[in-house]
């Protein structure tokens, strides 16, 4: 069983063979601590699916059976599904309550007002204690001591607190008089008019309203909205910043997979850094969790007859090819139902290669794959493809670590590596080498051929005016970070998604910017791990009007594709108005209140990109207001990916990252949001953490 420990480390528990589950006892845990939150937990593993338990597993007293183990299992991961639906609507009441009970520190069901003091000042507020004691005074009512809250009470005392006025301006700007309330007919305006949803009836509007006003009216009063209901609203669905049904598979999924950008990890064997540690299948499963849906094995013989998979010419310690597959075979489809491609980098011997089986799962290519269209992610679906070198191909197709930008050389032992003719028939994306010349490659590459370039290289192509946009049109392209990136940092993936390139290769355990956009684009069409490439990179835009900007890329080409780079008329003009913030974390653990500001900033095509930063807020992480709007003239909104950053300001030292959220401006959803940040040393979705904005998108 996987729990949170902090922001920054995490622990592991691992039970197979235990009869219970005694945390109160468990030895290092702090007091405090030995009473864990549901929340706390990430993951509950029946078996021996963790690198300890594989261990572990060689000790005949592990073994024994626990013969309540599976009802623990049941329970935990039934509370725990339950609790993923509630965090996908933040119930602030809920969450009210839990802070409540965490600061209960004596556990006698009320707080002090230095219990409540103690509180505000972890949650990033800071005011005055007197007009603190003041709301606290006001709040008191029936408890049976004087000077503490109960829960009812303690819930009036922060709804106060936390008064929106932003929400408040709202409210009256949506009210047909100019009130503090919503009839159904003024929700029903909001939401289709304001919010831009669809299918909203005055029946539907009167439903909205009976689920988030608790407070209602006399049965012989009209039903009225007040601020607390359009507070709720907000935090749920019709409030979220996706376009409305974009949180699920909504895309055509009947295409050729190169018409499809797909979610890629980088070594996904491993867990650091790429030159010392070890190798581990919790890789494999933190990539598939998080949507990836092609994953690395890098393969070599192993000591005890069976294939072992490690990173070459370092000091990695190897996991068996055996596991892995187990383990991927187990994970592969829990978070989406579309196919995973394996890209092997094969450096195993004849009798070894045959161990590599995945059974029915496995994708068999048509006889005649290199002439056909590639198939689609539906008729692929619960199949798992292998990418790498076959029989029939060069010597000369690199492996992806050798490209010119590795700081090592080839090592003779496997340089040429015999294939096995029964493993080469199961390759169903083989691997090609990109020439110099972009147009002989695309006719004499098999459909199913698929390069792999470094990342110097798609730097090369996406500044040199190169015609890659034709060749990624009808290929699946894999791009992958130079070889001096020995920390596992991750490359920019943006020129390659402008250059269509579908399998840009990030490393999945490297939070940071890079891995913040990956997780934008393939959050939409239902975190599948596939996402449909605009039109711009599948059909072309015609023949540019600036042709002399980018005169090599046109020397050779049709008038059918081009350069996204070469639209000149904006098509959307892009508003946003960032207004408030709530529940913001700190940068640490006993850091000081924070300093906050948000830093708005566009990914995509040159003319497209743009960088803006509110204010510093000082000394309110708890809600602070900007009220500030930015504007930008988008010529290709379809590629370009909206992030929003917000940062603790330091006049001394670095500015810390708080949170983020990135999205495609294209999946966006105009009117008001609240969007949930991902905080924390992984960034991670927050329970709590929320930016409220308004965007608006003006075709032009």
């Amino acid at each position: 069983m996987a729990y949170t420990q902090s922001s920054r480390t995490w622990k592991r528990v691992d039970f197979g063979g235990l009869t219970s589950l005694q945390l109160e006892n468990a030895e290092g845990w702090e007091k405090e601590r030995r009473r864990m939150p549901l929340t706390d937990i990430l993951e509950v593993r029946a078996g021996y699916n963790t690198d300890n338990l594989h261990r572990a597993a060689k000790h005949y007293h592990f073994q024994e059976a626990a013969p309540d183990r599976d009802k623990w299992v049941s329970a935990l991961s039934y509370l725990l599904s339950k609790a993923k639906e509630q965090r996908a609507h933040f119930n602030e009441e809920a969450w009210i309550v839990q802070k409540f009970h965490e600061a209960d520190t004596n556990k006698n069901g009320t707080l002090s007002f230095n219990e409540v003091w103690s509180l505000l000042k972890k949650m990033n507020l800071q005011i005055s204690e007197k007009y603190a004691r003041a709301y606290f005074k006001e709040s008191e009512g029936q408890s049976t001591r004087d000077g503490v809250l109960d829960e009812k009470e303690f819930l009036n005392f922060f709804t106060r607190l936390t008064d929106r006025p932003e929400l408040n301006h709202l409210l009256r700007m949506a009210s047909s008089d100019g009130g503090q309330s919503l009839t159904t007919a003024d929700l029903q305006k909001f939401l289709t008019e304001e919010q831009d949803f669809h299918n909203v009836d005055v029946k539907k509007a009167e439903s909205i309203l009976e689920t988030f006003e608790q407070v209602l009216q006399d049965k012989q009063q009209e039903k009225l909205m007040g601020i607390m209901g359009i507070r709720r609203l907000l935090q749920s669905r019709w409030g979220n910043i996706l376009k409305e049904g974009h949180e699920a598979v909504w895309q055509d999924m009947d295409q050729p997979l190169p018409h499809y950008f797909c979610n890629s990890s980088h070594n996904t064997y491993l867990a650091g850094k790429q030159m010392t540690g070890e190798a581990t299948i919790e890789g494999y499963i933190y990539a598939l969790k998080k949507g990836a849906r092609l994953l690395e094995l890098d393969l070599f013989d192993g000591e005890h007859g069976e294939p072992v998979i490690t990173h070459k010419r370092t000091l990695i310690d190897p996991i068996t090819l055996r596991n892995a597959l187990e383990c991927i075979k187990r994970y592969a489809f829990e978070t989406s139902p579309y196919p995973v491609i394996l890209t092997i980098e094969n450096h195993v011997g004849l009798v070894q290669q045959r161990v590599m089986v995945l059974g029915d799962l496995l994708y068999l290519p048509h006889p005649r794959s290199a002439q056909l269209e590639f198939p689609s992610p539906n008729v692929l679906k619960k199949k798992v493809l292998l990418r790498g070198k076959k029989l029939g191909e060069s010597n000369d197709v690199p492996d992806e670590i050798e490209g010119d930008d590795s700081p090592t050389k080839p090592t003779a032992p496997h340089a040429n590596v015999p294939l096995d003719p029964a493993f080469s028939a199961l390759i169903s994306i083989p691997s090609v080498k990109l020439s110099q010349n972009i147009h002989a490659d695309i006719k004499k590459h098999p459909k199913d051929g698929s390069p792999s370039l470094s990342e110097n290289k798609v730097l090369s192509l996406y500044e040199g005016g190169s015609p890659i946009f034709a060749y990624t049109a009808g290929r699946f392209v894999k791009s992958y970070p130079k070889g001096l990136r020995q920390d596992s940092s991750n490359m920019k993936p943006v020129p390659s998604w402008m250059c269509g390139i579908q399998s840009v290769a990030l490393n999945m355990q490297t939070a940071g910017e890079d891995l913040d956009l990956n997780t934008g684009l393939f959050r939409v069409n239902g975190n599948c791990g596939y996402v449909l490439k605009p039109d711009i990179l599948l059909k072309g835009i015609g023949w540019p009007q600036n042709l002399s900007s980018f005169p090599s890329l046109y020397q050779q080409q049709s008038n059918v594709f081009s350069d996204p780079r070469s639209v000149i008329k904006p098509k959307v003009k892009l508003g946003i108005r960032v207004i408030s913030a709530q529940y913001l974390p700190k940068a640490a653990p006993g850091k000081d209140i924070i300093d906050p500001y948000v830093s708005i900033q566009i990914f995509g095509v040159p003319r497209d990109e743009f960088k803006d930063k509110t204010k510093v807020i000082k000394d309110n992480g708890f809600n602070p207001v900007w009220e500030e709007a930015f504007e930008k003239d988008l010529h290709c909104p379809e590629l370009a990916i909206l992030r929003f950053c917000v940062k603790d300001w330091d006049s001394t030292t670095t500015n810390d990252f708080i949170g983020e959220f990135s999205i495609p401006v294209s999946n966006m959803r105009k009117g008001y949001s609240q969007i949930r940040l991902n905080t924390g040393f992984q960034h991670n979705p927050d329970e709590s953490a929320s930016l409220f904005v308004q965007i608006l998108l003006v075709p032009l």
